[in-house]
């Protein structure tokens, strides 16, 4: 049977066989000097905000905080010294980068279909970069939902990139061609779409280990899926007497049984969450807007302003991240420089962490409301017409999956300014 097909579950119990086969302890019972494994896989989990996250680690038993999760030995993960050893250095050559080099091996190992060293990781895999809805592999026409919010830009040009990676990789003499003629792989299946779907399987899974140096995809230690809420990260040691790296988590909590066990990948915007995971979580800590300002043409103040930043090694625009919980001081310090007049004085010797006048005060308020208001514009809807489109059960139900990410990214984006359109307007003047 071809791979990739065939019922999860069994997929699943499969990818455990094999990685119980090469030492990664997944016993659910104890043995001696060992506890029974904490984990097992859920097929079809839920997030924080109860929407679908795919397939996830549940706890099997109670965990408590500090427990080892598991311990994924070095020989069944994907690196680009594994790549090397499979393709040659002659085709991932030392100028090749590590995403474009993990991708190769993931292409070679995915047409090898039974035959590869890792088919029982490559089956529980996404198939294809769509199936991960990283918001990079929409069609245009979903990418439009996302109109108002720099994601639409985001995800376009990291497409570009994705796009302009392949086709270094096609030229002639290249990687690719080189592979193809080693015979390590046909040419059908080191196309674009294969390397769009490699690429969206790396960003959305491989952890960046700093103790190995190296871009790892780490079979199920793959699994746990992201709450910003949680402290666990992975970490790499070395057990006693072995030169190879083991990737480890530790729980950073207590869990209950059939509880979901979550990670953290990191501190990061609903943008980068939908651009390389492929979801939005509305109760994030992390999420932002950034919001940029500049300087007036018309001002006659403008070069001198120009100069004293160029002096101060900043540029006439400057962005500033808006977030959930808090409105960022330099931005009105900014606004305040940017709305000095000519009778203020000398720019270099006002303190621009407070008000200075009351006319620049107002100004620099002012500006800052407008640039709000202005990315508020940008969207199609407001964030009262959102609320009441997710208050209609009958409209949400409606809405495919990716609809209902766009439209949750873009009305927590105009919750933040409008946020801060209101702290701004309730900041004491003096």
């Amino acid at each position: 049977r071809p791979l990739g097909e065939g019922d999860e579950k069994q997929k699943e119990t499969r990818l455990e066989q094999w990685l119980t086969g090469h030492g990664v302890y997944l016993a659910a019972q104890s043995s001696w000097g060992k506890a029974p494994h904490p984990l097992g896989i859920a097929t079809e989990t839920k997030d924080q905000d109860l929407q679908p996250s795919g397939r996830g680690l549940l706890a099997t038993r109670g965990v408590r905080q500090g427990d080892p999760l598991f311990r994924i030995p070095e020989k069944v993960c994907m690196t680009l010294r594994r790549a090397r050893e499979v393709l040659g250095e002659d085709v991932v050559a030392k100028d090749v980068g590590e995403h474009e080099g993990l991708s190769l091996l993931l292409m070679r190992e995915r047409a090898l279909g039974e035959a590869s060293f890792w088919a029982p990781y490559v089956a529980v895999l996404p198939q294809t970069a769509e199936e991960t809805d990283v918001s990079w592999a929409w069609s245009d026409e979903e990418l439009a939902l996302l109109e108002g919010s720099a994601a639409r830009t985001e995800a376009l040009e990291f497409r570009a990139r994705v796009q302009a990676s392949y086709d270094e990789l096609r030229r002639p003499g290249g990687p690719l061609e080189r592979m193809e003629a080693k015979g390590l792989a046909p040419a059908d299946s080191l196309g674009l779409d294969q390397f769009r779907w490699a690429m969206a399987v790396l960003f959305s899974r491989a952890i960046n280990m700093r103790e190995m140096d190296a871009l790892v995809l780490a079979p199920y230690a793959d699994l746990l899926n992201h709450s910003p809420g949680s402290n666990a990260i992975f970490e790499a040691e070395k057990p006693f007497m072995s030169d190879e790296y083991e990737v480890v988590c530790y729980a950073d909590r207590l869990y209950g049984r059939m509880e979901q066990v979550y990670l953290s990948y990191g501190k990061r915007s609903n943008q980068e969450l939908l651009l390389l995971y492929g979801f939005v979580i509305d109760r994030n800590p992390y999420d932002e807007v950034v919001l940029s300002v500049a300087l007036d043409e018309a001002d006659p103040r403008y070069a001198e302003k120009a100069e004293f930043l160029r002096r101060s090694r900043q540029k006439p625009r400057i962005s500033f991240p808006l977030r959930v919980d808090r409105f960022p001081d330099e931005l009105l310090q900014f606004t305040r420089f940017a709305c000095l007049a000519p009778g203020d004085g000398d720019m270099a010797a006002a303190d621009y962490t407070r008000p200075l006048t009351a006319r620049n005060e107002e100004a620099a308020r002012s500006a800052v409301i407008d640039a709000c208001q202005a990315a508020l514009d940008a969207y199609p809807r407001t964030l009262a017409e959102d609320r009441k489109l997710l208050g209609d059960r009958a409209a949400r139900k409606l809405l495919g999956s990716r609809q209902y990410m766009a439209l949750r990214l873009c009305m927590n984006e105009k919750a933040i300014l409008e946020r801060a359109i209101s702290a701004v307007k309730a900041r004491p003047m003096y």
